[in-house]
């Protein structure tokens, strides 16, 4: 569950684009912290650094970095996982259409790594943890590339409590492969939690796991 890629999931530095304040959060699976993401930037010019180093017997420990850079028309895109499973994947946009894309190793290709399949308007998983992070409120729908797969990411209840608005979300994947080989989960309960409009939560629900993401 740890590398999903709406908290997990995800990077070189860019050069050029000035970050907005970097915004800092704790993985934790019930009472046990798992590590830690920091994310910053806005639009397309975003990065995250997931670091697992308290899994369970140290099975998911590792890195997920992942850069979004942006420019002209053109968005490329960096995602990079270290530990027990190292995989590259780079993603080429260019207005708004998927235009390369590669996978190393190339086993870890998917039907979806094809760029004929893959629908226009797609975001990359950097820009969409950054619609969940830069955010105020429950978000509008968005489409999600990975490279692997194409995921929907949509709000479908919202709950305001004072200054505190609870949203919950469903991540279904469309088309390409599941998460967690050999679950393959291909759709997942998410709840994000702003508070004073600002991101305070979310959390990952699948095959009886709660992954929570808390700021720091």
């Amino acid at each position: 569950m740890t590398r999903l890629p709406v908290i997990a999931a995800l990077t070189i530095l860019l050069a050029g684009p000035v970050f907005a304040q970097s915004q800092s959060f704790d993985l934790m699976l019930g009472n046990r912290q798992l590590g830690t993401l920091s994310f910053d930037g806005t639009g397309s010019n975003v990065r995250l650094l997931s670091r697992l180093d308290n899994t369970p017997l140290g099975v998911a420990d590792g890195t997920f970095e992942a850069t979004s850079r942006a420019s002209g028309g053109t968005v490329t895109y960096l995602g990079q996982n270290r530990g027990s499973k190292t995989r590259d994947i780079s993603i080429t946009r260019e207005s708004g259409t998927v235009t390369a894309v590669s996978v190393t190793p190339a086993d870890d290709m998917t039907d979806l790594s094809d760029i004929e399949k893959v629908p226009a308007g797609t975001l990359n998983t950097a820009e969409v943890f950054g619609v969940l992070a830069n955010g105020t409120t429950c978000p509008n729908p968005v489409v999600m590339y990975d490279g692997r797969r194409v995921v929907q990411l949509a709000t479908t209840a919202m709950d305001t409590t004072g200054d505190t608005v609870t949203c919950q979300l469903s991540y279904r994947v469309t088309a390409g492969k599941g998460h967690l080989s050999p679950f393959n989960f291909k759709s997942l309960a998410m709840t994000a939690t702003y508070t004073a409009s600002a991101l305070s939560q979310v959390t990952v629900s699948a095959g009886g796991f709660n992954v929570q993401m808390v700021r720091q």
